[in-house]
């Protein structure tokens, strides 16, 4: 065929496809309508309160986020009897249609701000109707699109429109016949025309493919009724088998569903509602069809508001074809939560899907999540989860990951089997351009014979629709396509596991080289959730000193579940609209309230009250040895009970005192009038102990640093410490998402202080206060030096009142390695400090928890924090990104009042060797004081002898009354201990991170010796030592 003759020919099938799409659904008339609506949701069951107006089709009904019922009646006419009829509907915003009982039959979509093309409007009344009958449909609608609403990137302040604008209208009301054996040839033909254009322009089968497409238009347009003629030609094409070397492709239904976005939690609960009700239609109607969903904590919200889509997800959940996925409670960050917290989201997310479908989940389903730390594979494996996937670091933006089947080895050495489906997407459509580029980009095709495609347009797009289904059926076995099968996401990874032996390794991290600026935004829930995971630690090893009758359980529990779902990849990370956050900061305020109720209890149960006295409470596996700052209502000195003086000063309205208080210990100190009332000085801008001498220049600047144990400089020659610099910060795209490099080449200035407010020097600490103007910010920095300590801090707060803007504190530093040291969950990370490969480069700002440092095997420097987590070492700069100023999704992003402090701490040795580990626990977690408590001779049930073990966990067991301790290995060596338990015998077995393995029981005599490997975490069960 002559190139121009088939271009006529392609021409001509492109436009009958888009033409014949408005004549499946013909006859229309439109529906009777009245609605009622309403500010907030209102339920099913009180829809008839409000009163009802009628509306017609293009009238606007709701404004931003504003809700209606629509009540729609109308009778078929008597002439369309043995006719498939539907209804076609479109409200603008989202939909869910129920059924005059109150059931969720199926939910409608129209269009969003990134898809305008994309509709799920029609839905099906009678698939055979006998004429004559009423309908009656009741319809629920919120004024936003499927992926929220319409919002500016830099909306003014006064402007009305701010958090977005969004009007919906009545678009479509109407029912008619449906013309479905015209709708199966259009689905025929799209599937031959897109396999068209994916083939070689010269080959046979594309040139067979056009000419049959033509000759079946022919028959049709000679008559319209000829469309079973025209299909027999389309079959030939459909017909023809796919070669014997295709792959194959295990095709699973799936709606992505963000807990939070561009809308609320609240919302969310609605698209699991639409979602489900969807995907369960779909399952009644294709027997061959499988669908999977994440995220236990969407089941829940289900279960609650949806009962009877709950109930038919089980009965598919039974019957396989319905696939549970994902370990997670939610689909989690996994740069920025603790490691405890990756294992209470596994812990909640498996518990809940056994209690309630007796199912084990082996997969973690993160394929949205902005980078994965190298902590994950050992978390899985010791909480049963054997396989990963993703499909975000496709989203890099300067390297191509060099596998999609693999191997990912963490840093204790566990692996993990690992998937990333090659289309690289997660919303297929199952059409064959899609799946032909996931063919060709497959990078394991030499030896596997099959990937993983995930189709279904999710975040309340409503997963996969009927025509995504038809493709894949047309697409079983064709020749020219990859071979299409209905499945689910856990037998394909037992099938890859055969070839585990075979599978590519991948070592460390699965850094994405973009959203780098999710390390940073909204920086109050980042820190909330920092003291809210340590809060919860603190208070649960507490409680293990006491009677298990008195262990919160239900309590602990409701708390994990809040801190757990802020912890969503578009929650925690900053990425949600401002909405969100107000929801989030009230829900961590009642957490923090709850906790000091529950820490007010367990001081009634532990402690006798003594208005002379305090005790304190050391939670850490190390002895505390530093600053401790009294609670408010105690303003007095501290004696030990023989009389001994404790180093106490005050500062303003502040006691400060210098406490030694043991690993996992109760200290109570009393009352006493004596304390070093501290003279303010303003003398020069030096801070020094036995230790380490700090000076200053009068702008903030650290000029300055000496440390004289081992005379050595700290800073870099010619160099100043405690920069505070302000970049530009305009992503090329995604806001609150993205830092670019090119922020390094907008500097604007580095604040300078416009005043020294005082400085101090005490027996705890001394200290200097600065003062900065910073453009329209205003920064207050008290920086001290404790007794007995080089660890100098810098408590900071700032009032903060830019826009796409970027504020950084730099420390270049007397150290030269090629490599530094991150904090990451249970452990550390090595990354490279220079930009010798592409990898390195674009690795410019990177995730770290308590503290990054820079070592040589005799000397080092730490750049210790209490929130933050953006982080960049280059050669010998030490540098944190302290807050960012965007304004998209969310216009006031980090506008307001912060308050966080980082340090800085020399240290002799190297890292292993140094006391950076338990300075930074120091900064982060404190001591709990109880003032007007004496210690009742309490002790924890157990200890821990060890240089390089900690426990981290000593809580009550989920499922039973015995004790859960939980040990890391925190050096990265090979590292030895003893377990040192209040009372013997002890009955201990190990088990794994979420409690399920049962091993056989020791009984222990005396002290409990254990080792273990370099950055090992493990579980031990004590029976019920309460």
């Amino acid at each position: 065929m002559a190139k121009k003759i088939e271009d006529i020919y392609t021409k001509r099938i492109n436009q009958f496809q888009n033409s014949i799409k408005s004549k499946f659904f013909i006859n229309e008339i439109n529906f009777d309508a009245k609605y009622y609506k309403t500010k907030d949701q209102v339920l099913f069951r009180d829809r008839l309160e409000g009163e009802y107006k009628k509306i017609t089709p293009g009238e606007i009904w709701g404004n931003i986020n504003e809700n209606a019922w629509f009540n729609l009646t109308g009778k078929i006419p008597e002439n369309w009897k043995n006719k498939k009829i539907v209804a076609k509907l479109n409200f603008t915003g989202e939909a869910l249609i129920f059924s005059n009982d109150g059931i969720p039959l199926q939910a409608l979509t129209s269009s969003s701000v990134y898809n305008p093309e994309f509709k799920r409007d029609l839905f099906t009344l009678h698939e055979n109707c006998s004429g004559g009958e009423k309908i009656e449909l009741w319809i629920e609608s919120v004024s936003m699109g499927y992926l929220g609403v319409n919002q500016q990137m830099d909306p003014a302040p006064e402007s009305k429109n701010r958090y977005g604008e969004f009007n919906s209208t009545v678009n479509d009301i109407s029912f008619g016949i449906f013309n479905e054996n015209l709708w199966h040839m259009y689905l025929d033909i799209e599937v031959l025309n897109r396999l068209s254009k994916q083939l070689p322009e010269k080959s046979v089968r594309r040139s067979r493919i056009i000419r049959n497409v033509n000759k079946a238009l022919d028959i049709y347009f000679i008559n319209p009724e000829n469309i079973n003629e025209a299909r027999s030609i389309l079959k030939i094409e459909l017909d023809k088998p796919a070669s014997s070397s295709e792959l194959d492709v295990t095709a699973v239904g799936h709606a992505h569903i963000d807990t939070a976005w561009l809308w609320t939690v609240s919302e969310t609960i609605r698209k699991c509602g639409r979602t489900f009700s969807n995907q369960i239609k779909l399952l009644e109607k294709y027997p061959e069809y499988v669908f999977g969903a994440s995220q236990p904590q969407h089941y829940d919200f289900t279960k609650k508001y949806y009962p009877d889509v709950y109930e038919k997800i089980k009965k598919y959940v039974k019957e396989g074809r319905w696939e549970l996925q994902g370990g997670m409670w939610v689909e989690a960050d996994a740069n920025l939560i603790s490691g405890e917290s990756m294992i209470r989201q596994i812990l909640y997310g498996k518990n809940f899907f056994m209690d309630e479908f007796g199912y084990d989940v082996k997969n973690l389903w993160l394929p949205d999540v902005f980078g994965y730390s190298a902590a994950i594979p050992q978390i899985l494996r010791k909480s049963g989860i054997d396989y990963f996937l993703t499909q975000k670091i496709s989203w890099s933006q300067i390297n191509e990951f060099p596998y999609n089947s693999f191997i990912w080895r963490g840093i204790d050495g566990s692996d993990v089997i690992s998937h990333f489906p090659p289309e690289n997407n997660y919303n297929s459509d199952l059409t064959p351009g899609l799946v032909i580029s996931g063919r060709d980009n497959f990078k394991e095709k030499d030896f596997l014979d099959e990937f993983l495609s995930l189709y279904g347009v999710g975040n309340g797009g409503g997963g996969p629709k009927e025509e995504n289904i038809e493709f894949g059926l047309r697409m079983k076995n064709l020749e020219g396509a990859p071979k299409i099968k209905f499945g689910r996401a856990d037998e394909f990874f037992e099938r890859l596991k055969k070839f585990k032996d075979e599978l590519p390794l991948w070592v460390g991290e699965l850094y994405l080289e973009l959203h780098r600026g999710t390390l940073t935004t909204q920086a109050l829930v980042k820190k909330q959730n920092r003291k809210l995971e340590l809060r919860l630690r603190e208070l649960e090893i507490l409680y293990s000193a006491t009677d298990v009758k008195n262990y919160p359980a239900e309590e602990f529990n409701q708390i994990w579940k809040k801190v757990l779902i802020n912890q969503f990849h578009d929650i925690i990370p900053g990425s949600s609209i401002n909405e969100t956050y107000k929801v989030t900061h009230s829900e961590y305020n009642q957490a923090f309230d709850d906790l000091t109720n529950l820490e007010n209890n367990i001081a009634n149960i532990l402690f006798n009250q003594n208005d002379n006295a305090i005790t304190f409470f050391n939670s850490l596996s190390h002895k505390y040895e530093g600053r401790v700052e009294l609670p408010e209502e105690w303003s007095y000195g501290l004696i030990d009970k023989e009389n001994n003086l404790i180093p106490v000063q005050k500062e303003n309205d502040r006691f400060i005192a210098n406490l030694s208080i043991g690993p996992l210990s109760f200290l109570t100190l009393y009352k006493s009038e004596k304390y070093d009332k501290i003279e303010i000085k303003n003398e020069k801008l030096i801070l020094e102990n036995i230790l380490i001498k700090y000076e200053f220049n009068d702008e903030g600047n650290l000029i300055s640093a000496f440390d004289k144990e081992l005379n050595i400089p700290i800073l870099a020659e010619n160099s100043f410490g405690n920069i505070l610099s302000l970049y530009d910060d305009n992503p090329s795209e995604w806001d609150a998402w993205d830092v670019d490099i090119t922020y390094e080449n907008t500097f604007i200035e580095n604040a300078k202080a416009d005043k020294v407010e005082k400085s101090f020097n005490g027996n705890v600490r001394s200290g200097i206060e600065f003062h900065y103007i910073l453009r329209n910010s205003e920064i207050i920095q008290l920086v001290t030096l404790q007794a007995n300590s080089k660890r100098l801090d810098f408590e900071t707060k700032v009032n903060w009142h830019e826009k796409h803007k970027m504020l950084r504190v730099s420390f270049p530093v007397n150290v030269f390695t090629d490599q530094a040291s991150f904090d990451i969950q249970y452990g550390y990370l090595k990354r490279n400090t220079h930009r010798n490969t592409s990898w390195d480069f674009a690795k410019f700002e990177v995730a770290a928890h308590k503290y990054a440092d820079l070592s040589q095997d005799n000397f080092g420097v730490a750049i210790l924090n209490d929130c933050k987590y953006g982080h960049k070492v280059l050669g010998n700069v030490l540098d944190l990104n302290l807050l960012r100023s965007t304004t998209y999704p969310d216009p006031d992003a980090d506008i307001g009042e912060h308050k966080f402090t980082y340090s800085i701490l020399p240290h002799k040795g190297n890292l292993i060797n140094s006391n950076v580990f338990t300075e930074a626990e120091k900064l982060n977690q404190g001591i709990m004081s109880f003032p007007g408590m004496v210690n009742n001779n309490n002790n924890l049930p157990c200890k821990i002898l060890s240089e390089g073990i900690t426990i981290e966990v000593i809580k009550k067991a989920e499922k039973s009354d015995d004790l859960i301790i939980r040990l890391v290995e925190f050096r990265g060596l090979n590292s030895k201990g003893k377990i040192l338990f209040k009372n013997y015998p002890v009955e201990i077995s190990e088990t794994n991170l979420i409690e399920w393995e049962e091993n056989p029981t020791v009984i222990i005599e005396s002290d409990f010796e254990i080792e273990l490997k370099p950055f090992e975490i493990r579980t031990y069960r004590i029976n019920n030592p309460f």
